[in-house]
């Protein structure tokens, strides 16, 4: 026989922690300062975001929005030069890491260079 088990109440959700929904929101303006088109759209989302920072809601914060907004003009250059990546600098470093573990046998140090040379 299969014991009965007494109904139970379903336990209440903790209250969501202070400023959760600001940090989110601050979070969003901080993505849509790289989604945006050009230089002034980045820097109104930019503006957005040191607002919700503004509402001290998310004090936890401090250290990084700071940094934000005294680097944000070179965060804002990146609008400016064209949204560069660094992609295919690391795809490269990543092929010549790849070769490095394989050629561990190499005694030939300029073949290892050509190979090198060959793999990129």
């Amino acid at each position: 026989m299969v014991p009965v088990r007494a109904h139970r109440r379903p336990a209440r959700r903790p209250a969501p922690p202070r400023g959760l929904k600001a940090a989110w929101d601050a979070l969003g303006e901080l993505h849509g300062l790289y989604l945006a088109e050009d230089r002034k759209g980045a820097l109104e989302a930019l503006d957005r975001f040191a607002d919700i920072y503004g509402t001290g809601q998310i004090p936890e914060f401090s250290d990084v929005v700071d940094t934000f907004l005294a680097w944000h003009e070179q965060i804002l250059g990146w609008h400016r030069a064209g949204r560069p990546s660094n992609g295919p600098i690391e795809g490269t470093n990543n092929l010549l890491q790849v070769l490095r573990r394989k050629a561990h046998g190499f005694t030939n140090h300029a073949n290892f260079e050509a190979r090198g040379i060959l793999t990129t």
